[in-house]
């Protein structure tokens, strides 16, 4: 995916936090001294649904780009794409994090809606985690004629920086290609730019099938891994 096209996916997702984050704070009042604990749980957790709506605006804006760009493809070959790590989950966490122990650290001390604001950062990381399981069935890689075509619900954050991702959902035809790795029933595509690793697990024989049709397309083969 193009930087341009990253920046428009990112812009998306923050103008959808921001817009759903003001209309949170219009409405639910609770940092007010007086805010219930029911009310600030239901801020909460409003909170959390903006953040995942955010991340999965962007998500639905690379599906249906993906999807669009798919249809005058000829499709040989689908696998599975093992698509995300550790450190997707990190990065994910990494500004509801610091949104929470910002003002512990800077009052020195754990009030109630410190409190309540750990139980949300713990609720966020075990929702992340189920959505990264189920959306990671979506993740497909296609092969085709012209190149490879990476589809699914890929809600990583996806941001407007030089910054790659293994398996990001993308179109990477074989000119945006630099080389490419055969070994242990895996194909590793290393396209230009810096756009990140794509992973194929497949056999033996589907593997040397891969190995020739980018041959076949001028993609020389990488000496290292």
């Amino acid at each position: 995916m193009s930087n341009t096209m990253k920046t428009v996916v990112f812009l998306t997702s923050l103008f959808t936090f921001l817009l759903l984050f003001t209309l949170i704070n219009f409405v639910i009042p609770f940092q007010a001294p007086s805010a219930s604990a029911g009310t600030v749980l239901f801020a909460a957790l409003l909170y959390i649904i903006s953040y995942i709506a955010a991340l999965y605006s962007q998500a639905l804006i690379k599906y249906f780009y993906i999807r669009n760009m798919m249809r005058d493809l000829n499709i040989f070959k689908t696998f599975p794409a093992r698509s995300f790590e550790i450190r997707d989950r990190i990065i994910l966490l990494i500004l509801p994090i610091i949104a929470v122990l910002m003002p512990m650290v800077s009052k020195r001390a754990v009030t109630r809606e410190s409190l309540w604001s750990l139980a949300g950062l713990a609720a966020l990381a075990i929702t992340l985690e189920v959505l990264f399981f189920i959306n990671n069935r979506t993740m497909k890689i296609h092969v085709t004629s012209k190149g490879f075509a990476i589809s699914g619900i890929d809600f990583r954050l996806e941001l407007s920086v030089p910054f790659s991702y293994t398996n990001a959902v993308g179109w990477y035809p074989f000119e945006r290609i630099e080389n490419h790795l055969v070994y242990n029933g895996k194909v590793l595509l290393y396209p230009s730019y810096d756009m990140g690793v794509i992973t194929i697990e497949c056999s033996e024989e589907e593997a040397k099938q891969i190995k020739a049709l980018l041959v076949s397309n001028r993609v020389p083969e990488r000496r290292y891994e």
